[in-house]
C-alpha cells in the first residue's frame, strides 16, 4: 500500500520526534498544525519577567508524545531544554526576541551550530514546573556554565 504524501510527511515528522526532540526545534515547532491548540492568552513573551518557564504542545504537562520547552530567562538570555517525556532532552542557550526564542544547541563538549528558533506563542504556557523540569534545566545550566568557562 502506498501512502499519500501528506501521510508520509506526518509519519516522517513523528519518527523524527522520537529520534531527536531537537529536530522539531530545528525544523520549527511552529510549522506543526497547532491552530486548534494555540495558547488563548497570547502573552507577549518578551515582556515576561526573569524566571523559569515551561511551554508545550499540550496545555497539560508531562504528556507522552508531546514536546516541551523549559527555560530560565535572566535578563535577555535564556538557558533551557527541549524534551519529550520519557525521552532525551537537548539543551540550548540563546535569547528571546519578541515572541521567538532563538539560540544554539549545547552539549557537554561544545556549543553546536544547530539553530533553535521557536515561536512560543504557538505553544501552551504551562504554570506547573515539575521537579523533573527543574532537574533538566539544572543540567542544562551546568552544561552552559561549563561551555562558558572554556
Amino acid at each position: 500500500m502506498i501512502l499519500p504524501a501528506s501521510i508520509k510527511k506526518k509519519w516522517k515528522l513523528l519518527a523524527t520526534a522520537f529520534i531527536c526532540p531537537l529536530t522539531l526545534i530545528g525544523v520549527g515547532i511552529q510549522q506543526q498544525p497547532l491552530q486548534a491548540q494555540q495558547n488563548p492568552s497570547k502573552t507577549n513573551v518578551a515582556a515576561l519577567p526573569d524566571g523559569i518557564y515551561l511551554y508545550g504542545d499540550s496545555p497539560q504537562p508531562n504528556q507522552v508524545l508531546q514536546n516541551y520547552i523549559v527555560f530560565q530567562r535572566q535578563n535577555d538570555r535564556v538557558v533551557g531544554a527541549i524534551y519529550a517525556p520519557r525521552s532525551d532532552f537537548t539543551c540550548f542557550t540563546g535569547k528571546i526576541q519578541g515572541n521567538t526564542l532563538s539560540g544554539k544547541a549545547i552539549s557537554a563538549g561544545k556549543i553546536q551550530t544547530v539553530e533553535v528558533n521557536t515561536q512560543l506563542t504557538n505553544l501552551h504556557s504551562i504554570r506547573t514546573i515539575s521537579s523533573n523540569d527543574r532537574r533538566i534545566l539544572s543540567k542544562c545550566q551546568d552544561t552552559a556554565r561549563a561551555n562558558i568557562s572554556r
